[in-house]
């Protein structure tokens, strides 16, 4: 015993010949203490960064949605050759044209149910609708589903206003998710009229 006593290197305090043989509660409080803080810190920065990430993808994919819904009314009021509604001093939600076989053309929001109940305000889908005059009766006017094209959605607000005979602005609002986006474009009549 006297022997170990005289050996032991490992601890200066071995007054009793008995070596200490693990950690005190308080260094093992700190151990977990620093732990805990260290893979808090790590799943923070995690989620943020996993929280941006998504963010920016549901942006990207409101972005392509956006210019996809405005390109589909552009290249409808690009088959028009004449502007009925609205009038050059107005603004209207509603556009009505004629197309270069003299089909009436209407482009209008249509309420969206769902959406605006998840929005929690009137969210709308925007159509275009073509009359074609060939098969239009009017003593009997019918609507005809097929004639119905969804054009874009998530609409909280659409304008259309005249720039001058052949042109137009158009200003749209999108909403989704919370998140308000806002555009502005123009469109003219690109046909010259005549009827083939």
């Amino acid at each position: 015993m006297k022997k170990f006593l005289s050996t032991c290197s490992m601890c200066n305090r071995c007054e009793t010949g008995t070596a200490r043989r693990g950690f005190t509660l308080v260094e093992i409080s700190v151990v977990v203490g620093l732990v805990s803080l260290l893979s808090v810190m790590v799943f923070r920065f995690y989620f943020q960064s996993n929280r941006a990430q998504t963010s920016l993808i549901e942006g990207l994919q409101m972005q392509s949605t956006i210019v996809t819904g405005v390109n589909k009314v552009l290249r409808q009021i690009r088959q028009g050759t004449e502007f009925i509604v609205p009038d050059l001093s107005e603004q209207s939600s509603i556009l009505v044209f004629n197309d270069f076989e003299n089909n009436t053309v209407a482009i209008f929001p249509v309420l969206n149910k769902a959406l605006s109940k998840e929005e929690k305000e009137d969210i709308y889908d925007l159509y275009s609708y073509k009359a074609e005059t060939k098969s239009f009766d009017l003593s009997s006017p019918v609507h005809n589903p097929d004639n119905l094209n969804l054009l874009c959605s998530d609409i909280s607000d659409v304008s259309f206003r005249l720039a001058n005979a052949r042109s137009l602005t158009i200003s749209f609002a999108f909403k989704r998710a919370g998140k308000s986006y806002q555009t502005i474009t123009e469109g003219s009549l690109m046909n010259s009229g005549d009827v083939k």
